[in-house]
């Protein structure tokens, strides 16, 4: 999810702007205004390109095709079912650590959007090589 980024981004690009319109003499709210035109244009560029710059990076949640999700209030919500072991692009190739504890090899088919993690389809799935019990504990 790139929300906590983009409301970093929003912060430090309008306090720039803040520094740059108090700084510049004889500047106009217009010019304040454009500023923070400027900003959000920043951060909608942000969103688009940003996820495609850095794929999908070991340590990231992903949301596994055909899990089930919740519908509440006419949106969907999933949560993550895997965590990527490896780095990846779209439609490449990455190992994942599902949360039953078995690992697998997935296909990135989204990248992660504003609200949402990025999503995989699992292709093979192994289990854990030793079972731990609580009675080994």
């Amino acid at each position: 999810m790139m929300i906590g980024m983009l409301w970093k981004l929003l912060v430090v690009l309008t306090a720039v702007s803040i520094i740059v319109f108090f700084l510049t003499p004889e500047a106009s709210l217009g010019y304040l205004l454009k500023l923070f035109l400027l900003n959000w244009a920043v951060i909608l560029l942000t969103t688009v390109a940003w996820p495609h710059i850095r794929g999908v990076r070991k340590g990231d949640p992903l949301v596994v095709r055909g899990e089930p999700m919740i519908k509440m209030l006419g949106l969907v919500f999933s949560f993550p079912s895997a965590v990527a072991m490896s780095n990846g692009r779209l439609n490449g190739y990455i190992e994942v650590k599902l949360i039953d504890g078995s690992i697998g090899i997935a296909k990135v088919v989204k990248y992660e959007g504003v609200f949402s993690n990025a999503e995989v389809e699992l292709l093979e799935q192994h289990a854990p090589a030793i079972e731990i019990k609580k009675e080994m504990i």
